[in-house]
């Protein structure tokens, strides 16, 4: 692969520091004069995951078509994914924007969580997009959790895991932006003191955002009752595995990381990290033990923060990386 280049990340001088950039790029969602068009899509268990398909002034049979993948505690209305609808309308793709299990407009149409190892949710999302434009190519990026959903199909695919879908020769480019790709590392990471408020803000709002059906779990009534929990380690040991099958949160993070699988995946892509992010330690994408598939380039800069990447005049330079990434050729 030709090495992709991009004018490198100057952070506004009023935004300095991964804490700083992270904090101001963690907004409530947004609203914009976009109006796209719901589709329910039904994945494993009998919940429903729901894309929001945008479509450019002029659209054909064959316009390319992108999927974006939100984080943890986002949605389709999060900030920078109504940023990329918006940019990429404006290159000509169909844009879909997922709201994951239990999240944004699909909360109560689910009974289980989202979780990194939902791989299998974003292949049924791009199952749905191969169908509907049967001769587009194919796009696809996520930001930190849904970076590593996203990395972890591409990387099942690739080393067969999980069956290749008859579309997936379709699929051009991949971006990933801030992915905990090794969750034991990130948990680990995350029990420094210094890190609390984090969190807390992470733990408040996915406690807030429960499905009802699962609220009358035995399991989250039970863990209700005990104080809340502090730390996101505590959160996954006693509401994430056992609500989503898995024996322990140590269980959890070794069936649903996507590094061990990194090294698979076919699909040209883009891994973006900033060495600064407080989130997810920059050591899970440059030690000699994590393994970059040839078709991965990996773009780690000074600052930027966990998907933050504030330039000046508040513009958000990952948006460019990603647009060029996609837009542009690079074989």
């Amino acid at each position: 692969m030709k090495q992709f280049d991009h004018p490198p990340f100057q952070s506004s001088r009023f935004v300095r520091g991964g804490h700083l950039q992270t904090i101001l790029s963690i907004r409530a969602e947004c609203a914009s004069g976009l109006m796209p068009q719901p589709h329910y899509v039904g994945v494993s268990g009998g919940d429903t995951i729901v894309l929001h398909e945008d479509r450019p002034k002029s659209v054909s049979s064959d316009s390319p078509c992108v999927l974006f993948v939100h984080g943890l505690s986002g949605s389709h209305a999060s900030p920078y994914m109504v940023r990329f609808a918006e940019r990429f309308l404006s290159c000509g793709f169909v844009v879909f924007r997922v709201d994951m299990r239990g999240c944004g407009s699909g909360a109560e149409m689910s009974g289980q969580l989202t979780h990194a190892g939902r791989s299998q949710d974003v292949i049924a999302a791009l199952s749905f997009i191969a169908e509907r434009y049967p001769q587009s190519d194919l796009y696809a990026a996520g930001i930190s959790l849904g970076a590593a959903q996203l990395l972890r199909a591409a990387g099942r695919v690739g080393t067969g895991e999980d069956a290749s879908p008859s579309w997936f020769h379709r699929m051009r480019k991949i971006a990933a932006v801030a992915p905990p790709i090794d969750l034991l590392r990130c948990s680990d990471h995350m029990q420094k003191r210094t890190l609390r408020l984090y969190n807390y803000y992470f733990i408040r709002t996915l406690l807030s955002r429960i499905p009802e059906r699962l609220q009358q779990d035995e399991i989250f009534q039970r863990q209700m009752r005990l104080p809340r929990p502090r730390t996101l380690r505590e959160l996954d040991d006693r509401l994430t595995a056992p609500l989503s099958g898995f024996d322990s949160a140590l269980d959890y993070y070794q069936k649903s990381s996507c590094n061990e699988v990194a090294s698979s995946i076919t699909v040209p892509t883009l891994v973006l990290a900033s060495e600064d992010d407080p989130i997810v330690p920059v050591g899970c994408f440059t030690d000699d033990s994590m393994q970059w598939s040839p078709s991965t380039h990996l773009m780690l800069t000074k600052s930027g923060g966990h998907a933050g990447y504030i330039g000046p005049g508040r513009i958000c330079w990952m948006d460019s990386v990603i647009e060029k990434w996609f837009v542009h050729h690079f074989p």
